[in-house]
């Protein structure tokens, strides 16, 4: 079912002479109406992978980058203005546009906020900031909108691309803080999104990816539970509530040491048979080391493992649910690789076993 689907909508076509679509979606949700321009493109690949049109959004796997934009402008600082340390704080070494290049399609973003009164550093832009937690202090990036404006110019030039992102976390967790989330959120997506272009989507657990791609809404956002369902926020969003995830911050968690007992705890997670509620894997661990020195374990070194636990959990559901989302530290080549052939594989498996 769809997981915010609009109570009523009033929809109008007009056709013109070069066969281009205005079509004008008016949702009675407290949501501003958007409007979509249909063009004649047909979808042929999604996200570089033949035969994948024909698929649900929740049948391919996304290739994530933890915090995404914690490291990828360069240095963090603390509220006082002092640099963070990238050893602790950093958990990516390339910008947003690279990650995309090179194929990261779910981006994670802890978020604090920046009052305009308090933007007095060169580097910090008022309104919703890309946040890194620490135990003892929390250390801030660049601006949510820089990192959405790098996003979109990236999706409008490559019109197969489908990609996701969630906003889980605020700091710190303040009423006041979240508050003037609440009130800047939709503000900030209508300045970079607008009605030109790729935008937001309602419907991917209803349509398929060619629909997806064709009607260029191709943007899968996720709002944590004190975002979502509040008028302020509201931006074509889905809740990043009732989601399977495995554990985070678990010491030495043996996530990508023994996939085949990941696979065995995600296969008996309460109700994972609900094919259209993600599942994502954090493809992580935490240690006493530097996070680019671990990150790598997993992301790179252990990378083949991720087709063990996307088999496992396939053939362990009975409904055919796949890994949906996996987040990792320090993305690379090799790790976009293996899921990437994760979804090759996905296309033929589904083709005998549609949903």
């Amino acid at each position: 079912p769809c997981v915010r689907c609009p109570q009523k909508a009033v929809v109008s076509t007009q056709s013109t002479g070069n066969s281009e679509m205005m079509i004008s979606l008016l949702v009675l949700l407290g949501v501003a109406a958007t409007t979509v321009i249909a063009d004649d493109y047909k979808c042929t690949t999604v996200n570089g992978i033949e035969g994948a049109c024909d698929l649900m959004f929740y049948q391919q796997t996304y290739a994530g980058s933890r915090l995404s934009g914690c490291g990828a402008y360069g240095s963090m600082y603390f509220w006082s203005g002092i640099s963070a340390t990238a050893c602790t704080y950093a958990t990516q070494d390339k910008t947003i546009t690279q990650q995309l290049e090179m194929g990261i399609r779910f981006f994670d973003f802890d978020v604090g906020y920046i009052h305009p009164s308090e933007e007095s550093l060169p580097y910090w832009e008022a309104g919703p900031v890309l946040v890194s937690v620490g135990s003892t202090a929390t250390a801030y990036s660049r601006s949510l909108k820089k990192a959405l404006q790098e996003i979109k110019t990236f999706m409008d030039a490559n019109r197969d691309s489908v990609v996701s992102m969630r906003i889980k976390r605020y700091y710190p967790q303040t009423t006041e803080i979240r508050d003037h989330l609440i009130r800047t959120l939709k503000p900030t997506f209508d300045s970079v999104f607008g009605d030109d272009g790729v935008q937001p989507t309602f419907y991917f657990t209803l349509k398929p990816l060619s629909y997806m791609v064709e009607s260029n809404e191709r943007m899968v956002l996720y709002l944590a539970r004190d975002f979502w369902g509040r008028l302020e926020s509201d931006f074509r969003a889905a809740s990043w509530t009732n989601v399977f995830e495995t554990p985070e911050n678990v010491y030495g968690y043996s996530n990508c040491h023994n996939p085949n007992q990941l696979s065995e705890d995600i296969v008996h997670m309460d109700g994972i048979n609900k094919r259209n509620v993600p599942l994502c894997v954090n493809w992580w661990i935490t240690s006493s080391q530097c996070v680019s020195s671990s990150g790598p374990v997993c992301t790179d070194t252990a990378a083949n493992d991720l087709k063990i636990v996307a088999q496992k959990v396939l053939d362990g559901t009975h409904l055919d649910r796949g890994v949906n989302f996996v987040l990792a530290d320090y993305v690379s080549d090799k790790y976009v690789g293996v899921v990437q052939e994760i979804n090759r594989k996905a296309v033929a498996y589904y083709k005998n076993r549609p949903w």
